[in-house]
């Protein structure tokens, strides 16, 4: 038996147990603390070409992998500190930075643009407003500032850290941002994030276009039906993602995964990583939907 196998079948594994475990909750982590790990990769690179015996380097890699797992359980964030439905953050840490801006809403913006480059941490759009965008964050000493452009009926709002180096956030350090927008722009939105969580309730909105970019992370998202034609394209790491789409709504999905585990309802295979609804040809509205990413586990389902 090729030693190459037996230590890439470990890792991916190992890999999988987590999400499953995760995903039927009988474990609870911070994924964002993996952006830490990176090196990690170089470590297990090195011990599969270390010129020792098989048994050994197996031996080498469960111990660094145990070891990952440790660190991940160890920087589990306490799931009471911060519950969904809920404007309260309880025990900041010392250096916790509470922030919050409004953007106000000109009616004569038609078309609204949102570019969020970010660091590692939780974000959610959960709530309408009758504002622009109001934004609303607490945790890691990280700020945040924001440049609005307008012209003619377009707004664009450009959220992004005041300064580069508060980008690496330290051990046990959050950094939770919640976001409202106004119901009646078309919207575009970008999202550049590192290692994340993110909790999108899009299913009030008239979303044009959504681009995600994120190291590991974990995606639940819910689309609308308000939109002729939504684009949403989503390009990550190590990812578990979980998408919410209207039973009336037309959608076409493309998946590029290296290793996955899929759930999918109410699609139909066209081929290989391509799939869409019944109603896709007959819909007056369609979604279009691809994901690209390394690791992933996905489930995808219509209400």
């Amino acid at each position: 038996m090729k030693f190459s196998n037996v230590f890439w079948g470990v890792i991916l594994i190992f890999l999988g147990v987590l999400f499953i475990l995760q995903n039927l909750g009988m474990v609870f982590f911070d994924w964002r603390s993996l952006w830490r790990l990176w090196p990690v990769i170089l470590v297990l690179w090195g011990i599969s070409i270390l010129p020792a015996k098989s048994w050994i380097k197996l031996g080498l890699t469960l111990l660094v992998l145990a070891g990952t797992l440790v660190f991940m359980f160890n920087t589990t964030v306490d799931v009471n500190r911060f519950e969904e439905g809920s404007r309260w953050w309880n025990e900041p840490s010392k250096k916790s930075i509470a922030q919050s801006f409004t953007i106000p809403f000109n009616d004569t913006v038609a078309t609204a643009t949102l570019d969020l480059d970010a660091a590692a941490g939780s974000f959610i759009i959960r709530d309408s407003t009758n504002k622009l965008l109001e934004f609303d964050k607490r945790g890691s000493w990280v700020r945040y500032s924001y440049v609005l452009k307008t012209s003619e009926d377009n707004a664009k709002v450009i959220i992004q850290p005041e300064s580069s180096h508060h980008i690496l956030m330290r051990n046990h350090d959050e950094n939770d941002v919640n976001m409202s927008l106004n119901t009646y722009p078309v919207w575009d939105i970008n999202l550049d994030v590192g290692a994340s969580s993110v909790k999108f309730d899009l299913s009030s909105f008239k979303i044009k276009n959504l681009d995600v970019d994120a190291g590991a992370a974990s995606f639940k998202i819910k689309l609308g039906d308000y939109y002729p034609k939504t684009n949403i394209n989503i390009d990550a790491g190590a990812s578990s993602i979980k998408l919410q789409i209207p039973e009336q709504s037309g959608c076409d999905l493309k998946i590029s995964t290296v290793l996955s585990g899929k759930t999918i309802q109410g699609f139909e295979r066209v081929e290989r990583g391509h799939y869409r609804t019944e109603n896709f040809e007959n819909s007056k509205n369609k979604i279009f939907i691809s994901v690209d990413a390394a690791v992933s586990s996905y489930t995808i389902t219509r209400y």
